[in-house]
């Protein structure tokens, strides 16, 4: 869904404002109009007019260092959610959409029920695998298939990477995202006339994101820990030794989560810690490229104050 390509090299200027800011001597050399909007999320703008273009991106300030034993990988998680749309893009019905979720939710727990029964045979020894599909219990293989059922519905009215597809229409290049121990980071290019098409693109992603298909791209996320991690010669050694290193510090989890928590993680979870972290207060924009200060700092108002500030503020690490 997103480019893997090499960024452009404004990408490659705004990921360094991200990373580096902090340092001074890095901030002195670098013209950076620092601002902040009416709800608290932050604005780091650096004007170059080498070229017609705009590389925009933002920042949560939340990466794994930030979750808890138990649910070590949704930080991550949510770099493949917010590329799932809103109400307005990634679907033909909304409504019925919403519906959907909100039944597959309904299983969802009722299946939690179902396999917190399973465990406890385990426990006692009835069973030796609590994945094997034999050791399910009957009630949960029916809700299984309703929930695999509402998820062929839900396909049928999904329109598949519609946000990656509007921005290569208007010229977008280098979609992408990742995730670190501190941050979780969003970036694009545009040509400079789409500015505001950016903005409102991000603004709305994070004001009203709808998380389709959570379970599915769980999934997903789990795979790629497989593909990462458990299939390269060196990868579960290399974590056994950063988990070792760092101890109890929260640095010692990878940041694509543990094989036992991954599977675990709800939307429940996911809903509380976006309401959490993804506050505007919790959030920096940041743009490099061909724009008027002044003017990009009046869309940004328009479009992210919109976004009402978080009841309260990240925890500290």
């Amino acid at each position: 869904m997103r480019d893997k390509l090499n960024p452009p090299a404004k990408i490659s200027l705004l990921l360094l404002v991200a990373l580096l800011l902090t340092t001074p001597a890095f901030a002195q050399k670098v013209p950076v109009v620092e601002k902040t909007l009416s709800n608290g999320m932050k604005l780091l703008l650096v004007a170059r007019h080498d070229d017609p273009a705009v590389a925009g991106g933002w920042v949560a300030h939340v990466g794994s260092s930030n979750e808890r034993p138990g649910m070590t990988g949704i930080a991550h998680l949510f770099e493949h959610m917010m590329f799932k749309g809103t109400p307005t893009i990634g679907t033909t019905n909304y409504q019925r959409d919403l519906e959907i979720i909100a039944e597959q939710e309904k299983l969802r727990d009722q299946m939690r029920e179902e396999d917190a029964k399973v465990r406890a045979a385990y426990r006692r020894g009835d069973i030796d695998d609590i994945l094997k599909p034999e050791n399910k219990t009957e009630r949960y293989k029916e809700l299984q298939k309703k929930f695999n059922e509402l998820i062929t519905e839900q396909r049928q009215i999904l329109v598949k990477n519609e946000f990656d597809k509007i921005y290569r229409s208007a010229g977008g290049s280098g979609m992408n995202a990742f995730t670190s121990d501190d941050m979780t980071a969003y970036f694009i290019q545009v040509p400079a006339n789409k500015l505001e098409l950016w903005m409102w693109m991000e603004s709305g992603r994070i004001y009203q994101p709808v998380f389709r298909e959570f379970y599915a791209e769980r999934d997903v996320v789990f795979e790629e820990r497989r593909m990462r991690t458990e299939s390269p010669p060196l990868g579960l050694c290399e974590e056994a030794f950063n988990a070792m290193f760092w101890e109890s510090h929260p640095y010692s989890w990878p940041t694509v989560g543990w094989p036992s928590d991954i599977p675990a993680i709800s939307k429940p979870q996911a809903d509380d810690f976006y309401a959490t972290y993804y506050a505007p207060q919790n959030l920096t924009l940041i743009l490099v490229g061909d724009f008027d200060p002044d003017q990009a700092t009046n869309l940004a108002e328009k479009y992210f104050s919109r976004i009402p500030r978080g009841k309260k503020d990240a925890p500290d690490v």
